[in-house]
């Protein structure tokens, strides 16, 4: 046996003892437990017994924590929802607790190589920074500084997620990892959809952020919404990860995880039908097309092969449309209760705010607390009450932070559609295709934005994608030998 693993055994071992008193105390507290208590006492043996066997822990955090990101899993010490578009919420989410997870070892593995280069890139971050800086000067005139601060706090943590992320990302081996995890993600929340349309009503999975419906009057949950409480927000998942989804079938070489892949793609389009969101729908198929664009563009496949593919996706939406016919014939030309009506005024009213707070806006996460002062217009008063901000996440921003903090915003987005484009040109067809995919991700998220109000400042799923985009320019190539000069 050789010196390490000696060394390794005698750690282990006060580990493991300490580990069977935790377990043999906490079986005395297995009968008071509720069975929600029980499974997470469980999950957490699991996880600290798999920590003892995993020699890779880089890669064991940063796998836990893309699967945690859709999770909601968290302690909160306050929660004032009032129906904003941004946070609610100021606590402790499980996947806060792998990021700091991966930052510790970030930083103790920096400490033991002393060559480590941190990841910077600038054309990417500079924006980011500065469009959540112009978030945080609207604290001097927001009229809820307590709405605003969870907003802060969640973009905050959401950086810090994008800043480990990045640096964590040093090899091929590394964005597979992370590109498989959310295809993981995507099996999961997809079966949950599916299980909660078969059940008609949600699974009981609340502490993992299900969202939770009155079913009292003997009404079936018609739409789904997987752990991300509400379907919107599964469908804007969903379609940042679908094309993700089919690249992974496309890059990988091993048969069963190809068929995996296409497998986890038909589900996850399924589960896009049961969101019942339209703008949802439009995006994924936008999001497809622009996948099939690059593809053909970038040399990856052939015009005939891209057909075949194109076809077995038709042939994947005629069998989702078979099957859930009715309710997308219902939710196109069914009675929608004056959700469309009421959009007009929703953004009548967005833009009465931006005419009148064009430079700094209302205050971040603070449209909702102001909203209703500007609902004067004819069709406005025939909805005695609009709950909710504007369903247009350009709007909402730009009402919130002004031009400001707009044009921040339009500058990110922009600095990372330029990044993938130049990293579709990549030498190597792993990192191009993946770009590709979540190029057309982002741009299906986009379009979908023009009708939704869940902006990404505050999205953990958003900057992971930022994170690995980041990642796969910098691993793909810093020089222009890497990439295509006839594209350039």
């Amino acid at each position: 046996m050789s010196t390490i693993n000696r060394k390794i055994l005698f750690w282990q071992w006060p580990i493991v003892i300490l580990l069977s008193l935790a377990v043999g105390l906490g079986m005395v507290m297995l009968i008071q437990m509720s069975w929600i208590a029980l499974l997470l006492f469980v999950s957490s043996l699991i996880f600290l017994f798999s920590m003892m066997l995993i020699s890779d822990l880089k890669r064991f955090f940063l796998g836990f924590l893309v699967m945690t990101i859709p999770l909601g899993v968290d302690i909160n010490f306050i929660h004032v929802f009032e129906n904003q578009a941004g946070a609610a919420t100021i606590g402790i989410a499980l996947r806060d607790i792998f990021v700091l997870l991966l930052l510790a070892w970030w930083i103790l593995d920096s400490h033991r190589r002393k060559g480590r280069v941190f990841r910077f890139t600038a054309r990417l971050t500079v924006p980011a920074i500065l469009y959540f800086e112009a978030c945080l000067i609207t604290l001097l005139w927001a009229p809820r500084l307590d709405l605003a601060s969870f907003e802060l706090v969640q973009m905050g943590k959401v950086l810090i997620l994008y800043f480990v992320v990045m640096n964590q990302l040093e090899d091929k081996s590394d964005v597979n990892l992370v590109v498989w995890s959310l295809v993981a993600a995507v099996a999961f929340q997809s079966s949950l959809a599916m299980l909660q349309m078969a059940a008609g009503r949600p699974l009981g999975l609340e502490f993992l952020g299900e969202m939770q419906v009155d079913l009292e009057s003997g009404d079936q949950l018609s739409r789904v919404g997987g752990t991300l409480g509400h379907p919107n927000r599964l469908a804007m998942f969903l379609e940042l990860l679908l094309p993700l989804c089919f690249a992974a079938f496309l890059v990988d070489k091993r048969p069963k995880w190809r068929m995996a892949a296409i497998i986890i793609f038909t589900v996850g389009m399924a589960a896009m039908i049961m969101t019942g969101s339209r703008g949802g729908w439009i995006a994924v198929l936008g999001g497809m097309a622009l996948l099939f664009y690059f593809l053909i563009k970038r040399d990856h496949m052939k015009l005939t092969s891209v057909l075949k593919l194109a076809f077995l996706l038709f042939f994947i939406l005629v069998i989702v449309f078979s099957i859930f016919s009715g309710q997308i014939i219902e939710r196109i030309t069914g009675e929608d209760h004056g959700s469309a009506l009421s959009r007009i005024p929703m953004f009548q009213i967005a833009i009465e705010i931006i005419k009148d707070h064009p430079f700094g806006g209302l205050g971040i996460n603070n449209y909702q607390e102001i909203m209703r002062e500007y609902n004067n217009t004819y069709l406005g008063r025939l909805f005695s009450t609009i709950p909710r901000p504007v369903h247009n996440m350009y709007l909402l921003i730009t009402g919130e932070t002004g031009f400001l903090g707009f044009a921040m915003f339009l500058w990110m987005l922009v600095a990372l559609m330029r990044m993938l484009i130049q990293t579709t040109r990549a030498a190597d067809p792993f990192y191009s295709i993946i770009s590709i995919a979540l190029l057309g991700g982002v741009v299906g998220y986009l379009v979908h934005g023009l009708v939704d109000k869940h902006p990404p400042g505050g999205s953990p799923l958003f900057y992971l994608l930022m994170a690995l985009a980041a990642g796969a320019f910098s691993l793909s190539g810093k020089n222009e030998s890497t990439f295509d000069r006839g594209e350039k």
